[in-house]
This record gives structure tokens, C-alpha cells and sequence, in this order.
């Protein structure tokens, strides 16, 4: 028996690979792909991979550790990659491949293949990969999107998470915040040449920006919330107490107001004063931009130190953004956002305020990157050369 059978559900999950074969390859490990997970980190990760493996040489695979759904073959997955992702994916690159947890036995991967972890589980796997003598630790890039420990309770996966980040990859970290989380929590130093800031779908501001455009100005005010009731990080219950807070502030203005969230389904919510906050549900990268762009006033919420998108893909888009600072690392970020202490009466204020001021349109356009970090491009470059 392995020593690390049951440490967790993927420990072993790349230690019997054969890597022994020929050929140049960049495997980009994720926990699982799909539509219905295929957010801003994947995005990202697909980014850092296709990037990788084009200024390489190298062909591109990606391996799943979960479970696939029953009906994802790999085939229906490559397609809605090469469909979702096209504007990510560098011309002239390959086609990308995927291998699926099931099917890991009977998969053969080149000898000096560049692996990529993109979450503290799929770091983990090849962290225990390394140590059974299956692949290079010195080969592995860590693509660490933000610091991933505090998403846990003190337990053994929050230990297993924080030994990850010093299981000697390359670290390759989104955005300086994220970076001094790293350096303040896990006293480990990451390298500045390898820190960049958060790319945002400029086709996706743009699709948002021409719905906001096609809009009648008068009407209903629509607050959207970013709210994901199954990712504590993105504290829901803080959020409709916020809400319930700015609803209560907005009675007596006589606004016709409409208060919707996005990110997962849930029940209705009763806001008071005869509001309801009603869920659109999980939404397609497409369908998001297409309600952002209908949105006056959006409260997006993240107690991690990652910047998070959709504040900023809502600022730039020019709706008004209400969301929490953390340790100051937010405000600043775009004139459109609000950055205010993680507190119902401070938020509601804000969402009040923001939904007030509304026919000052909330100026579009960058968010400054200089404060988050390098060029994705820059930092690319760089990781070529490391590779």
C-alpha cells in the first residue's frame, strides 16, 4: 500500500503514469473541464498552458483528476474547448488533447513534459508523482490563482494545501495580491518575474458594452449580485444582508428596483420592503457578459486575496461596482469600484449610494495593471525561457 493511499481522493491520482515516452509536451492538470466549469481560472490556466506550449514547441494535452459526467466523452470535451476557448488558444497550435481521469492507465506521456498544476489538489498529485519517481518536480509549474488553504477549515487538506507550495515547482502566481498573500501566510518567496495581473475577456466587455448600449436609460435599476451560495470565499450570506440593508435604505426613493444574482442557482431570497432577490443560475461565459451589460449597480463579493473578475469585468463594462476591500489591496482598482469594509451596513450603504448616483454613468475602460502585476505575455516569456 502507497503512504499516501486516502491522504485525499487524488493523491494517487498520477503516481502509476508512464512518462516515459517520446515527444514535447505541455499537460495542463485540471480538476475537471466542462461547461458548467469553465470560469475565469480555467480560462486563465488554458491561457498559461496554450501560451507555454506554443513559445515551447510543444504540443498540448490536459489531463482531468475528477470523475468525468457520465456523458462527457473526450471528445465532446475537446470540442467544447476548441469552441469556448479559441480566442485563448494561440493559431497554429495543435490541437489540444484531453485525457480523463478513467483513462490515465492506459495514456503515455513524454519524458520531459512541462506539467502545469492549476489547483492544491492536482498540485498534490503531482507533488506524490514526483516522489514515486514519475516525473521531475523541477518541471512542474504551479499556477497558483490564489492562496487556496484559507478556502478550507484547519484540517488535513489545509495542511496537504499549504505543503504544496513548497514541493519545489516553479511558482507562476495571478496577480501581486495573491503573491504577498503567499509570502505573508506560507513565508515563501516568489519570484516577480513570474507574477502577472488578471487578463480580462476584452470580447466579453465589449459584447456587455454594446447590450448596455442598446438599453433604454430610463426604466428599472437592476442590481446583480455575484453570488455563489456553495463558495463561502464569495460570502452570500454577507451579500443578502447587504442587499436586504440598501433595500430598506432605497423604500422611500420611489426607484423601481430589481434585484437579481448570478454564479449558482437558489431559492428566492426576501429582501424586505417588497423585493425579491431572484437567481438567474449558473450563466455561460456568453449569457454573463449578455446580463452584465443589462446590470446599473453590481455587488460582487471575495474574502481571498485574488482580485476576482467580475467586479472588474463590471467596471470596465461601466456598470457601478460595490465589492470589499482586503488588507487595502482594492481600492484603487477603477474608478467604477467601491471598495468598502466587509460589513452589511457598509455594503448595503454602498449598493444604496451606487443605484443613487446611477445616471452618472460609471466610467468604463482599463482597470490599471501596473498595481496587479506583469503582462500575462511578459510573464510567458519568461516561463519559456525557465522551461
Amino acid at each position: 500500500m502507497h503512504a499516501y493511499d486516502g491522504l485525499t481522493d487524488r493523491s494517487l491520482v498520477l503516481a502509476g503514469i508512464s512518462a516515459d515516452g517520446p515527444g514535447r509536451q505541455v499537460v495542463l492538470v485540471l480538476e475537471e473541464i466542462g461547461p458548467g466549469a469553465a470560469f475565469a481560472g480555467v480560462r486563465t490556466a488554458l491561457a498559461v498552458a496554450a501560451g507555454l506550449a506554443a513559445r515551447t514547441g510543444r504540443t498540448l494535452r490536459i489531463v482531468t483528476t475528477g470523475t468525468s459526467p457520465r456523458r462527457a466523452s473526450t471528445r465532446t470535451t475537446e470540442r467544447f474547448l476548441a469552441q469556448r476557448f479559441a480566442s485563448v488558444v494561440p493559431s497554429g497550435l495543435p490541437a489540444m488533447r484531453v485525457v480523463r481521469r478513467e483513462d490515465l492507465g492506459g495514456a503515455t506521456f513524454a519524458a520531459d513534459t512541462v506539467w502545469i498544476a492549476t489547483y492544491w489538489r492536482t498540485a498534490h498529485a503531482l507533488d506524490v508523482a514526483a516522489r514515486a519517481g514519475v516525473l521531475h518536480r523541477d518541471r512542474v509549474v504551479y499556477l497558483v490563482q490564489d492562496h487556496e488553504p484559507g478556502f478550507l477549515p484547519w484540517s488535513t487538506a489545509s495542511a496537504v494545501a499549504s505543503a504544496t507550495y513548497r514541493a519545489g515547482f516553479v511558482h507562476c502566481v495571478n496577480s501581486i495580491p495573491v503573491a504577498e498573500a503567499l509570502e505573508r501566510h506560507e513565508r515563501i518567496e516568489v519570484d516577480p518575474r513570474f507574477v502577472f495581473a488578471p487578463e480580462l475577456d476584452r470580447a466579453g466587455i465589449d459584447r456587455a458594452e454594446a447590450v448596455r448600449g442598446a438599453r433604454d436609460p430610463g426604466g428599472v435599476t437592476r442590481v446583480l449580485f455575484y453570488g455563489r451560495p456553495g463558495k463561502p470565499r464569495n460570502m452570500f450570506p454577507l451579500g443578502v444582508a447587504a442587499l436586504r440593508v440598501a433595500a430598506r435604505e432605497l423604500a422611500g426613493d420611489r426607484v423601481d428596483l430589481e434585484f437579481l444574482s448570478a454564479g449558482e442557482p437558489h431559492a428566492d431570497v426576501d429582501l424586505g420592503d417588497g423585493h425579491l432577490l431572484r437567481s438567474v443560475g449558473t450563466l455561460s461565459w456568453d449569457g454573463w457578459f449578455d446580463l452584465l451589460g443589462t446590470a446599473d449597480v453590481v455587488l460582487s463579493l471575495q474574502q481571498s486575496p485574488h482580485p476576482s473578475h467580475p467586479p472588474l469585468d463590471a467596471a470596465r463594462s461601466g456598470a457601478a461596482v460595490v465589492t470589499n476591500e482586503l488588507g487595502g489591496l482594492r481600492s484603487g482598482l477603477h474608478p467604477a469600484l467601491a471598495a468598502v469594509d466587509a460589513d452589511p451596513a457598509a455594503l448595503g450603504a454602498a449598493v444604496a449610494d451606487a443605484v443613487r448616483t446611477r445616471v452618472r454613468r460609471a466610467p468604463g475602460g482599463a482597470v490599471p495593471g501596473a498595481s496587479l502585476g506583469r503582462s500575462l505575455a511578459t510573464v510567458l516569456d519568461e516561463l519559456a525561457r525557465r522551461c
